[in-house]
């Protein structure tokens, strides 16, 4: 039987009781003997039996410290289940879903609900929340609960359903019963509800939603990969209304280091999508801190952090004879041309904004290929123009390199054919030939074909036959071009062609690693690359720290040999003043390693969520499942408890009458007794 008090200061009052104890066995003390002139002048008095008087006195010794006892009982108010007789119950789970929607955008219903819970101690609860990595399977009281509850900070994690399922079941299988699971949330509608087994009791409860429209960026990207300094550029951002009603009139500017670049005006109706462009332009150097902002009602993802930057020198390093090719990039001081071996091609020789160029594939071996592939794969690029027609071998290795593209290359005896550029659907491609032709079936210049494959959807050149003159193949994340003649002869008309400098010029621009604009926040972690320059010592002397508007934090970290693989920080994450999203500076010491832009998942953004009738809708005739919005009285105890405060003192009361029936005896009894004179 579980029993709690209210005061439990007053029962340190029963150590009163020692008092009347004491008195009583005090009064109990030797008898004197008193002088008499003369025994004659008494009267002879009759004596009660010695026996009874001590049975009274116990008694009334007892009558008293029973009275005593339930009266501080009463002021201490012990709180108690209404039944002695309590059997097996069902352990309380409590899942509350502190999205930042909840807990940074409708804060006020998120609190009202936990004042719903229990005030007092009696009965206790599991509790979990998205932050699964910061819970404990412990049971708590239920002032816990609400102080937890009430501090609690938005939680990032995107928990799923069974996980918090697998944790309710674990808990019900240690205390041998079913479990009784209270689901708390808005239930946002861009999540799938949860899925409950008929074993155990679910009740969900629905908290207030948000009733307001909510203009968030889905989706940001620049016009052009490669991003020259002093040159006119567009940021194209996609924004969506996740409210529940439309957006009409509202703001949406673009701030460079805080100052307002642009606005526009932005009408949306709920779930509806839109693009807007806003021009640039960046200087040489340095990284430029930018944001989005909107006007709309939900403030926690009003602004949107970016960061921008002109784009580095292209390093081209070429394998073979380059020929004519050094004198396509040398004029340009955005390109770095350097001619390597085919020993330096390994990737732990290769820089990671690196462009790769084979000039001729007889030279590369088996292994050498396999490595290659792994390196594109982690999305960088590669050319790959034919010296002569390859052999057999040759062809094996280049298509075991090319595994997992779909591409399968063969030998062709061809002899040379016109060309023609065939697709202008490619973005870098489309600028050239708006420029050069506007004939898409003009002859171009004829070339001999050393080998041949079947078209995909990004050819960029073509013979007259269809066959593949020059792709871009897609090889993991990374990319690989592959010609289809050995293009730098002075026999192929491709080098003498008006298109051969352009072509190559947006081949390697646009296959430039796409700028780390932002990063939406995920459990996964981020990955912090070290300067060039730095040397790791210690765990204690390279500790990466962050800063975030004037506050440090140190996250979790490991360090992966070139990078901190980073947790973002728990305490960042629940700053109710800023959350987790806005710029944040990884620093060693004082020196910084990288800026870093965070933003809310666009999960959170959805306002859109279940109805009550929806929600029974849902799970109509699953009699397991229960939607209420108002907690039940009596909520988590499965035994109501009650106050006993009445009944000690009802027996207070008792006990003290019974002491003065006993005293009020005492005393008739004594006085009404036979005297013998």
């Amino acid at each position: 039987m579980n029993i709690h008090f209210a005061h439990p200061m007053y029962l340190w009052a029963l150590l009163g009781l020692i008092i009347p104890l004491w008195m009583h066995f005090y009064s109990k003390k030797a008898a004197k003997v008193l002088y008499y002139s003369d025994l004659s002048w008494l009267e002879k008095i009759h004596q009660e039996g010695k026996g009874l008087k001590q049975v009274q006195k116990i008694w009334l010794l007892l009558a008293r410290l029973l009275s005593l006892f339930f009266l501080i009982l009463g002021f201490a108010n012990p709180l108690g289940p209404l039944s002695l007789s309590q059997g097996t119950s069902s352990p309380v789970i409590l899942y509350v879903d502190n999205s930042p929607t909840q807990v940074l955008g409708n804060r006020k219903a998120y609190l009202e609900k936990s004042e719903a819970l229990p005030t007092s101690p009696n009965g206790q609860a599991h509790v979990f929340f998205n932050d699964v990595e910061s819970q404990d399977f412990e049971s708590k009281s239920w002032p816990q609960i609400k102080e937890q509850w009430n501090q609690q900070g938005p939680g990032l994690s995107i928990v799923k359903a069974s996980q918090v399922l697998d944790n309710a079941q674990q808990i019900a299988e240690e205390t041998n019963s079913k479990p009784l699971l209270y689901w708390f949330s808005d239930f946002p509608k861009n999540k799938a509800l949860p899925e409950f087994s008929k074993k155990g009791q679910y009740v969900l409860q629905a908290m207030k939603g948000i009733d307001a429209d909510n203009i968030y960026v889905d989706s940001l990207r620049l016009s052009h990969k490669f991003i020259r300094a002093n040159t006119s550029y567009e940021l194209i951002v996609r924004v969506k209304n996740g409210g529940t009603k439309a957006a009409k009139n509202r703001q949406f500017s673009l701030y460079l280091n805080d100052f307002k670049m642009a606005s526009q005006s932005v009408n949306l109706k709920p779930d509806e999508l839109t693009e807007l462009r806003f021009p640039f332009s960046l200087n040489k150097s340095g990284v430029y801190k930018a944001k989005f902002m909107s006007d709309d009602p939900v403030a926690f993802d009003n602004s949107f952090y970016f960061l921008l930057q002109s784009s580095a020198p292209r390093k081209i390093f070429v394998v073979g004879n380059p020929q004519n090719l050094a004198k396509v990039f040398e004029q340009e001081e955005f390109f770095e041309f350097k001619p390597i071996s085919a020993s330096e091609i390994l990737p732990s020789h290769l820089p990671d904004d690196a462009f790769i160029c084979l000039v001729g594939v007889e030279d590369i071996s088996a292994s050498d290929w396999k490595a290659l592939n792994s390196w594109v794969a982690q999305g960088h690029s590669i050319a790959i123009i034919p010296n002569q027609g390859p052999n057999t071998a040759t062809i094996q290795d280049i298509n075991r390199f090319l595994m997992g593209s779909g591409k399968q290359l063969a030998q062709t005896a061809q002899s040379e054919l016109p060309v023609q550029q065939v697709s202008s659907r490619p973005s870098f491609f489309q600028e050239i030939l708006a420029k050069r032709s506007g004939n898409q079936g003009a002859k171009l210049w004829t070339s001999k074909p050393l080998w041949e494959w079947n078209p995909g959807p990004e050819v960029l050149i073509s013979w007259m036959n269809g066959k593949p003159y020059l792709e871009k193949i897609s090889l993991g994340q990374g990319s690989v071009f592959l010609f289809a003649s050995s293009i730098l002869t002075p026999q192929d008309g491709f080098n003498k062609h008006g298109l051969f400098l352009p072509v190559w010029h947006e081949m390697v621009l646009s296959s430039a690693s796409n700028p780390v604009l932002h990063q939406r926040i995920t459990p996964n972690g981020v990955d912090i690359k070290a300067s060039p320059d730095f040397v790791f010592e210690s765990p204690e002397k390279s500790l990466l720290t962050w800063h975030k508007q004037g506050q440090r934090f140190i996250p979790e970290q490991n360090w992966k040999g070139k990078s901190w693989l980073c947790q973002i920080p728990l305490s960042m994450m629940q700053d109710l003043r800023s959350g987790a999203s806005g710029f944040v500076e990884a620093k060693i010491g004082s020196k910084t390693m990288a800026t870093l832009a965070f933003n809310y998942p666009k999960e959170f953004s959805q306002l859109a969520s279940y109805s009550l009738d929806e929600l029974k809708d849902h799970y109509q005739g699953q009699s397991q499942v229960s939607i209420q919005q108002e907690l039940p009285q009596n909520f988590g105890e499965s035994n109501p408890s009650m106050s006993w405060a009445m009944y000690c003192f009802g027996l207070a009361l008792f006990f003290f009458l019974v002491e003065m029936a006993l005293v009020l005896w005492n005393s008739y009894s004594s006085g009404t007794s036979t005297i013998n004179r």
